[in-house]
């Protein structure tokens, strides 16, 4: 699986300022962006130091936002789209 190219500085920015988002939520989105792997819920759980429960609703939050998706089993980052009056 090839790793996706990493958002640029200004959609890192809008992510980790986006308060809509928990901080788990932007905490997780820039970590599946900077890991060496991909990672399923459980090597998140891990790594993280965050319980099952705040895992699936931060998943479901980033999912949502179409900030991640799930692909054969772990989930892959995706950058913020940018919205018709941002271009």
């Amino acid at each position: 699986m090839t790793r996706p190219e990493l958002p640029s500085a200004e959609q890192i920015s809008a992510v980790l300022t986006d308060k809509d988002l928990t901080v788990y939520a932007r905490l997780t989105w820039t970590f599946l962006n900077v890991a060496d792997e991909p990672q399923n819920s459980n090597s998140l759980i891990d790594a993280l130091g965050i319980s099952p429960s705040t895992v699936s609703r931060v998943m479901a939050a980033l999912r949502e936002r179409h900030l991640i998706r799930r692909l054969n089993g772990v989930w892959i980052p995706q950058s913020p789209v940018e919205s018709e009056e941002d271009r």
